[in-house]
């Protein structure tokens, strides 16, 4: 038997990962979708612990803006590519968010002035 041969034997007798079971209680349906999505397309290429980790080393940087070293960043933005604009193109039409530094909404809360 060639060694291809057995490499795709074996292969084929990796137990197939339950994604729906990965759910957090935490997460919200659009979180968890997002997620989902993510395992869905990588679980033939990944075991379990390691996909379950890129998966949430994704949405940690998608919702949460987390940061991590570069070569994580890179990977897990090719790995994300075809989730990330679905997902994205997914919120063109929703509500956006804006951030605004502390500083900065201090600043014009004391510029306000208060009539009486």
């Amino acid at each position: 038997m060639t060694m291809y041969l057995y490499s795709k034997i074996i292969e084929n007798m990796k137990p197939s990962i339950d994604i729906d079971s990965l759910r957090s209680e935490h997460e919200s349906d659009e979180q968890w979708q997002v997620r989902r999505s993510f395992m869905l397309e990588h679980k033939d290429n990944f075991d379990e612990d390691e996909l379950v980790t890129l998966a949430q080393l994704y949405t940690n940087i998608e919702f949460l803006g987390c940061r991590y070293p570069v070569e994580t960043m890179k990977r897990i933005a090719k790995l994300a590519e075809k989730v990330s604009a679905k997902y994205k193109e997914s919120r063109k039409n929703k509500l956006k968010r804006t951030f605004v530094e502390a500083s900065d909404a201090a600043e014009q809360k004391a510029k306000r002035t208060f009539k009486q």
